[in-house]
C-alpha cells in the first residue's frame, strides 16, 4: 500500500526560552492572573465576612497576626542568608 504524501505547509516556530517561560511551565502568564484574581477575590469576601461577623478591630489584628506569622515563617524579616548544613545558600 503507497503512503499518501500530506500537501501543505507545516509551520516550525522557534521562541526563544524566556518568551516560551510565559506560556509553556509552571509559572506562565495564565497561572499568575489566575492565583493574583484568586487570591484578590478570596481575600476580599473573607475581610467582608470577618468585618461583618466579628468587627473591623478584631479583623485588623488577625489580617496583622496572618503577616507576621508568614513574614516571620519565610524569613522576610531577616537578612541573613539561610544555609543547608554543608554551607550552601538557599536565599
Amino acid at each position: 500500500m503507497k503512503k499518501k504524501k500530506k500537501r501543505g505547509q507545516r509551520f516550525n516556530i522557534h521562541i526563544n526560552d524566556e518568551l516560551k517561560e510565559v506560556f509553556v511551565g509552571h509559572h506562565t502568564l495564565f497561572s499568575v492572573i489566575g492565583f493574583t484574581v484568586g487570591g484578590i477575590l478570596i481575600g476580599e469576601t473573607l475581610k467582608e465576612w470577618l468585618h461583618i461577623h466579628i468587627g473591623l478591630p478584631i479583623t485588623l489584628i488577625v489580617g496583622l497576626v496572618l503577616i507576621l506569622f508568614t513574614g516571620v515563617t519565610l524569613h522576610k524579616f531577616s537578612d541573613k542568608k539561610i544555609t543547608l548544613e554543608d554551607d550552601e545558600d538557599i536565599i
